[in-house]
């Protein structure tokens, strides 16, 4: 079920699920936000891209649904080799 995350109470409440830690006394919401959403990622990709997004995976744009796919193909940190020659 899609799950949306507009707003820094619905990310506290999605911490206390996944016992993650409370928001740093400077932390903004969107650094927050980003903290959660790679704490959850391994456990569930979806909703992490949900935590990302704000919004459930039903209303990702486009774009993040190209994103979405993008990080599952190439992760952070992956090389990309090449062939040489044709």
């Amino acid at each position: 079920m899609p799950m949306n995350f507009p707003d820094m109470n619905s990310l506290k409440q999605c911490a206390k699920c996944h016992e993650f830690r409370e928001p740093n006394n400077n932390e903004t919401e969107d650094q927050y936000r980003a903290s959660l959403a790679d704490h959850v990622e391994p456990r569930d990709y979806i909703e992490s891209l949900e935590i990302r997004n704000k919004v459930g995976w039903d209303q990702f744009s486009d774009a993040q649904n190209r994103d979405m796919i993008m990080r599952k193909a190439f992760p952070a940190g992956a090389r990309c080799v090449t062939r040489k020659g044709g």
